[in-house]
């Protein structure tokens, strides 16, 4: 099942346990496992190797699409609406302050519009785009939110510009072909391009420390079918659509991650 053969031992003595973090964000549910080392010098490997920039930067990445993605699932379904807003030049901003506050502008006029019609807190994830892969592009922003009227979400962004609004269309992933997409851009100036509404629902999280031994992820990790079955067993009403083992460079043992979703 690995794509490349182990460096490492994939059952080594120095790994005296995994752990198993469960994440369930809407529909859908995942798990992460991951080798607990007995020696402290693996895991100082582990940090040196890993310490640096370009490892770090990717790393970041990958946590932040991760986030992004399980807050889309846990909080925004078919019901609601997603929306990209460009500027024209008479209203470009100079720089991203300017950007973040003219959307931040727009947020409150939404809200307010709700409001009037009684219906609910406006809920919201935003990501404004401005860098990708490297190259500068014309600053513009994605937004996912709670918004009933497509129509009128488009009239109240003053920006200029193109404006385009689309209900969410989740699939068998749920909404996380959409957060990759809104989370392809990579700032090198600034850190933060996102932000979502105090009033989302948190993914839940479980961490278990003897749910899975080293003996057993080794044996999930080679045998595909007794693992899935494992999985689905554990978890009742959730079907497994993605199981993929994998292994580091840098120390020994099997890493393995799950992906499920909750069967109609």
């Amino acid at each position: 099942l690995f794509e490349t053969e182990p460096s490492f031992p994939i059952d080594d003595r120095e790994v005296c346990g995994c752990r198993q973090k469960t994440i369930t964000a809407g529909e859908g549910r995942e798990c992460e496992i991951y080798p607990i080392y007995g020696r402290r010098d693996f895991l100082s490997r582990a940090r040196k190797e890993r310490a640096t920039p370009e490892k770090q930067k990717k790393q970041n990445a990958k946590n932040t699409r991760k986030r992004i993605v399980r807050l889309l699932n846990a909080n925004f379904t078919k019901e609601d609406i997603w929306a990209t807003f460009t500027y024209d030049n008479k209203h470009l901003p100079k720089d991203m302050k300017r950007a973040r506050k003219d959307l931040q502008n727009y947020l409150r006029r939404v809200a307010y519009w709700m409001e009037k019609k009684k219906l609910g807190p406006l809920k919201y994830l935003y990501v404004t785009e401005y860098i990708n892969n490297g190259k500068e592009v014309r600053i513009h922003h994605h937004v996912v939110m709670n918004f009933p009227d497509r129509d009128i979400a488009e009239r109240l962004w003053n920006g200029g510009g193109r404006t385009q609004t689309r209900r969410l269309q989740p699939d068998e992933s749920g909404l996380e072909g959409l957060g990759r997409y809104v989370s392809k851009s990579r700032s090198v100036k600034y850190e933060k391009t996102w932000a979502a509404s105090r009033n989302l629902k948190e993914p839940k999280i479980t961490v278990s420390d003897t749910a899975i031994s080293r003996r057993r992820a080794r044996d999930f990790a080679l045998n595909y079918n007794d693992a899935v079955a494992y999985f689905e067993r554990q978890n009742k009403g959730y079907k497994v659509i993605e199981f993929k083992p994998y292994i580091s460079d840098i120390v020994s043992g099997v890493y393995i991650y799950v992906k499920m979703r909750r069967r109609d």
